[in-house]
């Protein structure tokens, strides 16, 4: 009986653990409820410039969104995450980009958006 019950605390913790945003990072979590699919760039960085990469740039990512899927994007604590996407998604050309958006999200927080 002691065996289960230490199991199932186990089990609780490991479960407890998978769904919480660390102290030290902040998450994006970005929709696409518009487009079958969009190219997204997302930055992170500490500048105020999200077209920056001197000092306080964190990193670049690019990514595939699908109507209806959403990606959540950690960043560590201070950092601002920006995102733009294809101005027109139905018909991409490489290079060109929406504007930037802004998220600086509170230590551990999570902020939810749509593109």
């Amino acid at each position: 009986m002691r065996l289960i019950v230490v199991t199932a605390a186990l089990a609780l913790l490991v479960l407890a653990g998978c769904g919480s945003t660390p102290k030290d990072s902040a998450t994006l979590v970005l929709n696409d409820p518009y487009w079958d699919r969009v190219n997204v760039e997302i930055v992170i960085t500490r500048r105020a410039d999200c077209d920056s990469r001197a000092d306080g740039f964190v990193e670049t990512k690019q990514l595939l969104l699908r109507k209806n899927t959403t990606e959540r994007i950690y960043a560590p604590n201070g950092a601002t995450i920006c995102w733009r996407h294809d101005p027109n998604p139905n018909k991409p050309v490489a290079g060109a980009w929406s504007d930037w958006t802004k998220a600086l999200i509170d230590p551990g927080g999570t902020f939810e958006t749509e593109l």
